[in-house]
């Protein structure tokens, strides 16, 4: 499948600089079906050892996928069509949750739903601007110069 840009650096609340999420030795087996309950067609991106972005399928709007994973293997969700970030349990990220032998046989899938987060006034102002917009008039508008980057960024 398609490979692309792990995501960005970010700081801590003391100011230490966070590691790009990226997967992690696979040791504990998690068994996951991702649920679409948005109205958009939504890709499954798995984050593989570089932090690099695989995506896995896409789903349409009350589609599942079923997936065997491990646990440390983080994956994100996002809009097929603007590239808006989508989330599962209210986080941007999902970190699978293990399966052990003792848990029973045969595993049981956890369910995971990924939905549309609560997007604050100035990010859904972006998305709308974007899908308005073509990329190449965005720098010609009539904005601060901050939320032109923002806009051409898509971040």
């Amino acid at each position: 499948m398609s490979g692309g840009v792990g995501g960005a650096v970010g700081v801590g609340a003391v100011g230490a600089i966070a590691a790009p999420p990226k997967s992690g030795r696979p040791t504990v087996y998690s068994f996951v079906r991702f649920i679409n309950k948005t109205q958009r067609k939504v890709d499954v991106i798995w984050l593989n050892y570089a932090g690099d972005q695989m995506n896995y399928a896409s789903l349409n709007p009350e589609q599942f996928l079923d997936m065997n994973t491990y646990v440390g293997h983080p994956w994100i969700f996002k809009d097929t069509e603007s590239g808006d970030k989508l989330v599962v349990q209210h986080q941007k990220l999902y970190q699978p949750i293990g399966w052990l032998p003792s848990d029973g046989w045969p595993p049981q899938r956890k369910r995971v739903y990924i939905t549309i987060p609560v997007y604050s006034l100035k990010e859904r102002c972006l998305q709308i601007i974007r899908c308005l917009t073509p990329q190449n008039s965005i720098p010609s508008l009539e904005l601060p110069q901050s939320l032109i980057n923002e806009l051409l960024c898509n971040t």
